[in-house]
């Protein structure tokens, strides 16, 4: 009938009646024989010959045909009599026999399948049948072995089948003897026709199938990652499994798998941008080109993101598996083989043998290390790598002699480990060049690109890792006096010395506004930094205002003026004017970083130190004359900035400025034309982003009805506080009294109403323009506010003014190349600006009026910074006496 309806073509059977012959149990069953007899009887015709190409195409069909009628019966109520008949006759000893021999990748992927759908099934456990697993575990090695018949779909079928396996085994209490077997399995043994005992990575292959797939991306790494993070969970339930873990290879490998991925990152960077992505700031400086190699490849080429985001990937999984593995024996493996087997032979080599003479060895381990640190958050192996680096040797936790097998395993495997180590030898020793050597080295170097490599490094450790190297960075000492607070007059005059400086700039009816927003930023900035995480985690128990604001939760360290690390970034703060763009806004975030931590003192180079007595005390009402400071009071200003080695180096910027304002007619106007440059720049991105915002009114009602929230890891501390009745700071920066509306109840010492005496910025001064006598600028009499573009005079220079080129003077003192000899840096150089003698260290630069006019808003910007940080900090802190 089949033949004569095929002949005549009139008659096509539907979709109902082909599947209506396997509704039934028995139809089904009878027709998964005789498909999989069809199977074996066609294997057998060929002779097995694995090299005929045309073998695994004819089998495809019928391997398709046994996985259709499986999966349907999945799908269908009970009895599965297919799935009986393949437990009970072993049918899948023919599939894997089929998959060693077969060359055709569509034939291993339908065979994968059909294990994959014995592994999910439940009715018949072939999760514990020893047979199933061997037949499997062979398979999937033959197939793993042999790279001709692999393609990106084999590697995912493959890889979600061991996840299936190791998620199968996760829900047992013990991991079942068919997966893994610590003595030799004569069986399997035997199935593979060796005659020497089987390897210790055949005891538990599931593991090692595992870990050749942990570095792929995508899919086949997603399973493979999380399916070994399920065995390393298992091994917290099982001593045996967990023994076997410590003596294995798997730390071993795993180590070797991330050194091998950080060798294959170039060794030589250079922090260029791709045409396309210049940062809008740069388009108006001189973009200095690094001197390099020519073998440097840029930071944003597709090649070298690709290895260093697959890296860090695995980086990361190394992450999880310290998070996610219970047993304690098991991370101190890992991390001991985190330590000598990549740490201390690669990873800090790499940073001891880099050079600063091409500019490209340098920034490319400094960025790489930066990477590391701001990707890991995990803190042992953060310890682990900052102590080691920064040469602290009694960072490392000695273990008592432990009495536990798998404890008496991790004993041995580290002495082994280090007895290798130290027999190979030839490694850097931290303990003679840190890593705090290095940053100085490389902050004193003539090359900006590694400059500003060495500073994003610094920041990213004082930001997120400074609770861990605070006295290894910088020669810090413990304060003398817990609790001494500094004055009130003392508070405002470091405010009004920063504010009046920003206002010596360029003073704008603005600046109000710009300030407020670095009050935000400044309290968000604090709120994150490392340190004041861990001060709110010493006082998570207590969350009133005197636990927050308690000493006993704050271990200040005073930084000494001679610290070599400070004399560095203070050095750098000398040449801002003449500074590369990026090494300017990696300088003012590093100082901004630093200035941010709860646990390091201000006092000594940030703030005027308290015995130094330089400021007269005022009375309370004293007020500042409006004809501005006499000269006397000017003087005192003066003498107290230069109590403060930050403070000095910001006042001769702005003196330097004064004198470029003298030099070039129409100066202001040229600044301001370039703050509001930016700030239309800024508002068009704010005007972009709320467009995908505005499509939706329902979307815009109910961001108007919830508030927006500024941190996701941890709350803000003033939300803290107002959920107990305190409130950290008025709304206004300017000091605006709140109205009773905005002011909440609080207790008659609460911290809202010692910030209501605190003055929450400094008083404007009305006359600081008519200071300015060099400048003939029409901005002597008139503010220009950068919001209203149409305030905005015209200049009166030629029109290639910007381009104009101007020397500096530019104290580089020892930036040079590391290991550059210094004999030709004899002589003197007659600076032409001053008509003294200038020391050798001490060249002329020529740069272009744009580039100084863009260093000179990012001055005046961190300048504010400083000033909100201060204030801020105040008032978190109770720094100030308001009594």
């Amino acid at each position: 009938m089949d033949f004569w309806s095929r002949l005549i073509g009139g008659y096509v059977p539907s979709a109902s009646s082909r599947e209506s012959s396997l509704d039934g149990p028995q139809q089904r069953l009878t027709t998964f024989k005789r498909t999989y007899l069809q199977l074996q009887q066609s294997w057998q015709k060929t002779g097995r010959n694995q090299a005929d190409p045309t073998f695994g195409a004819t089998l495809v069909p019928y391997l398709q045909s046994v996985n259709h009628i499986l999966r349907d019966e999945i799908h269908t109520p009970a009895p599965h009599l297919c799935i009986q008949n393949v437990a009970t006759a072993q049918l899948y000893v023919l599939l894997s026999s089929v998959g060693v021999t077969v060359c055709n990748e569509q034939a291993t992927k339908e065979i994968l399948r059909f294990f994959g759908l014995l592994v999910d099934t439940e009715d018949e456990d072939f999760i514990n049948d020893t047979s199933f697993a061997d037949r499997l575990i062979v398979f999937v090695q033959a197939v793993s072995s042999v790279v001709t018949t692999r393609g990106l779909y084999v590697d995912t079928e493959i890889a979600e089948l061991l996840f299936a396996i190791a998620a199968k085994l996760r829900q047992q209490s013990e991991v079942p003897p068919a997966w893994f077997r610590p003595s030799v399995d004569a069986e399997l043994d035997s199935l593979r026709g060796a005659s020497i005992p089987i390897p210790k990575s055949q005891e538990f292959p599931l593991v090692f199938l595992l870990l050749d797939y942990v570095h792929y991306d995508g899919e086949v790494g997603d399973f493979a990652r999380t399916g070994l993070l399920y065995i390393l969970e298992s091994a917290g339930r099982s001593y045996k499994l967990e023994k076997w873990i410590i003596e294995s290879e798997l730390a071993t490998m795993m180590a070797s798998g991330l050194g091998a991925l950080y060798s294959q990152l170039s060794s030589k960077v250079t922090l260029t941008h791709a045409s396309a992505s210049v940062p809008p700031i740069l388009t108006f400086s001189n973009v200095m080109e690094p001197v390099s190699s020519s073998d440097a490849e840029p930071i944003f080429t597709t090649a070298l993101q690709g290895n260093l985001a697959t890296f860090l990937s695995y980086l990361a999984f190394w992450q999880d598996m310290l998070e996610r593995c219970p047993s304690v024996d098991i991370k101190a493996t890992l991390l001991d083989h985190f330590d000598f087997l990549f740490l201390r032979p690669l990873l800090y080599p790499s940073i001891v043998e880099s050079s600063d003479i091409d500019s490209g060895s340098s920034v490319a381990v400094m960025t790489y290390l930066r990477s590391i640190l701001e990707n890991l958050t995990h803190t042992d192996i953060i310890r682990l790598l900052l102590h080691f680096m920064l040469g602290n040797s009694n960072g490392q936790q000695q273990d008592t002699r432990p009495s536990r097998p798998a404890a008496l395993a991790r004993r041995r495997k580290s002495e082994t480990l280090i007895t290798n180590n130290a027999n190979r030898g030839g490694h850097a020793i931290p303990e003679l060049l840190t890593l705090t050597n290095i940053l100085q080295g490389y902050l004193a170097s003539r090359s900006h690109q590694t400059v500003t490599a060495s500073l994003r490094l610094l920041c990213t450790i004082l930001r997120s890792w400074h609770d861990m190297a605070s006295t290894q960075l910088f020669r810090a000492e413990m304060a003398k006096t817990v609790g001494n607070q500094r004055s009130i007059e003392i508070h405002d005059q470091h405010l009004d010395s920063l504010y009046s400086m920003a206002e010596d700039i360029l003073d704008e009816e603005d600046l109000e506004l710009y300030y407020e927003s670095h009050l935000q930023d400044a309290q968000v900035n604090i709120e994150l930094h490392s340190c004041f995480v861990q001060q709110l985690n010493l006082a998570e128990s207590d969350c009133s205002e005197a636990s927050l604001l308690s000493k006993d939760h704050r271990r200040q360290h005073v930084i000494t003026a001679e610290d070599p690390l400070l004399t560095r970034l203070l050095s750098l703060l000398e040449d801002f004017l003449v500074n590369d763009i990026e090494t300017n806004l990696s300088l003012s975030e590093t100082f901004a970083a630093l200035a941010s931590c709860s646990e390091t003192s201000l006092e000594g180079w940030l703030l005027v130190p308290k015995s130094t007595g330089v400021l007269p005390r005022r009375g309370k009402n004293a007020a500042r004359s409006v004809d501005g400071p006499t000269v006397n009071n000017q003087a005192t200003a003066n003498h107290f900035c230069t109590a403060s080695p930050v403070l000095a180096r910001l006042r001769a910027l702005v003196e330097r400025i004064d004198k470029l304002r003298a030099d070039f007619q129409d100066f202001d106007i040229y600044l301001s034309e370039r703050r509001h440059v930016f700030q239309v720049g800024e508002e068009i991105d704010e005007v972009v982003a709320e467009i995908p915002i505005r499509r939706s009114q329902d979307m815009v009602d109910d961001q108007n009805s919830k508030p927006r929230e500024k941190v996701a890891a941890i709350g803000l501390i003033t939300e803290r506080l107002k959920t107990s009745g305190h409130v950290s700071r008025a709304s206004s920066s300017r000091g605006r009294q709140p109205t009773n509306a905005e002011q909440p109840e609080a207790p008659p010492k609460s911290l809202v109403r010692r910030l209501n005496q605190l003055r929450l910025s400094p008083s404007r001064s009305p006359s600081k323009i008519s200071e300015r006598h060099h400048s003939p600028s029409p901005l002597g009499k008139t503010s220009i506010s950068s919001r209203r573009s149409s305030a905005l005079a015209s200049p009166r220079g030629p029109p290639d003014m910007l381009q104009r080129k101007i020397r500096m003077r530019a104290n580089v003192g020892q930036r040079r190349p590391l290991g550059e000899s210094t004999d030709s840096e004899t002589g003197s150089i007659r600076s032409e600006s001053t008509g003294v003698e200038c020391d050798a260290t001490e060249e002329m630069r020529e740069l272009s009026l744009s580039h100084i006019l863009t260093n000179v808003i990012i001055l005046q910007e961190f300048i504010l910074e400083l000033a909100a940080i201060i204030q801020v900090r105040a008032s978190l802190f109770g720094e100030v006496d308001l009594d």
